[in-house]
């Protein structure tokens, strides 16, 4: 009888085992607000919870870096909408990021990824990071990770596997990435019940007119929350940050060196997202304004107006020869109030997005 009892319980807690994996194997569902465009999923990386869980892992996990004390979450903070409050970041042994690191919220709806745009999958986004950032090795892995239950479990739940690849490493935290998603701002609530004004103060309605029309000059770039709810058309622009003579002369050359330093898009960087501005300062590829008000001031009055000097800039910058759009300050509080209506509290306390170690 009792060798009954234990062959039952082996099998119960057996089957245990087999639903719990089988729930993480399960197919994700996106919570995607129905005003946000399709998706961008591989068909050879479909969301599953497994993936995702294991992604949330990897991406709180430090010792996958050669240091073991870099994770994606150094750079990329909840509290910060996954982007971060310094200028430049610290990768492995101290050394500083080159350019700003980029919020991550919505990588699900583009195809192009850094401010340089050479990347076009998220899945090599990630490898790009682990690499450069984190000098990532897979051997880290194997030998400080999977000699723990919690990893062998999650590696196999995910992919099948009992021996981790790099390949599962940057599939897994991309998706777990893809479910980052903000669409839970004033505005979206409103927007999704066919109304973007419905949660909007009166200061930010007009506010939002300004950002609508030629007076604000934003719309061009960023767009508007229903034909461009994410708040960047996901493109490069010269925004008229640095103003040179030639070409050649950029610093940092941005899109052109992907493209062709001196090429047309020497000085190009892409569009960041007009979400989340109270959490994601400070702004810009090389973090060089401090908060949303250095923004502002940039494209008010911060132009060159030296035409010579002025000439890579965006196009549909049609007031850089006065400077800026040059708004007076009452104009300017009023775009701002409706930039800031885009803020997701919601997005930066949710928990399924946190470090799992806690």
């Amino acid at each position: 009888m009792k060798i009954l009892q234990y062959l039952g319980f082996f099998f119960l807690v057996s089957l245990l085992a087999c639903c719990k994996s089988e729930a993480l194997d399960t197919p994700y569902v996106l919570n995607k607000p129905k005003h946000f465009p399709p998706p961008s999923i591989p068909a050879d990386n479909p969301l599953t919870a497994a993936k995702i869980r294991l992604g949330r892992m990897l991406f709180y996990e430090k010792r996958i870096s050669e240091d073991q004390k870099i994770a994606c979450a150094n750079c990329h903070k909840q509290e910060f909408a996954f982007g971060s409050d310094q200028a430049l970041d610290k990768k492995v042994h101290g050394d500083l990021t080159a350019r700003n690191s980029s919020v991550l919220f919505n990588m699900v709806f583009t195809k192009n990824f850094f401010w340089d745009g050479r990347t076009t999958t998220l899945e090599a986004t990630c490898l790009d990071a682990l690499k450069g950032e984190q000098r990532f090795d897979i051997a880290q892995v194997k030998s400080k990770l999977m000699v723990e239950s919690q990893y062998r479990d999650a590696f196999n739940s995910a992919f099948g596997a009992s021996e981790p690849t790099e390949d599962m490493v940057v599939k897994a935290l991309a998706s777990f990435i893809r479910t980052m998603v903000s669409g839970t701002s004033r505005v979206d609530k409103g927007t999704a019940e066919g109304n973007p004004n419905k949660y909007l103060t009166p200061l930010e309605i007009e506010g939002r007119t300004i950002f609508e029309t030629e007076e604000g000059d934003c719309f061009h770039c960023h767009g508007d929350p229903i034909g461009q709810p994410m708040m960047t058309d996901n493109l490069f622009h010269n925004n008229g940050l640095d103003p040179v003579l030639n070409v050649s002369l950029f610093k940092d050359p941005g899109l052109g060196s992907v493209t062709g330093v001196t090429g047309p898009d020497a000085g190009k960087f892409k569009t960041g997202p007009l979400r989340n501005l109270s959490y994601s300062k400070p702004f810009m590829h090389d973090g060089r304004l401090a908060n949303l008000d250095a923004v502002l001031a940039h494209y008010n009055t911060g132009l060159s107006t030296d035409p010579n000097r002025n000439k890579f800039f965006d196009v549909n910058m049609k007031k850089a020869n006065q400077g800026g759009i040059n708004l007076l300050p009452d104009r300017i509080n009023r775009l701002k109030a409706y930039l800031l209506a885009f803020d997701d509290p919601s997005f930066i306390s949710d928990t399924s997005f946190s470090s799992p170690f806690k």
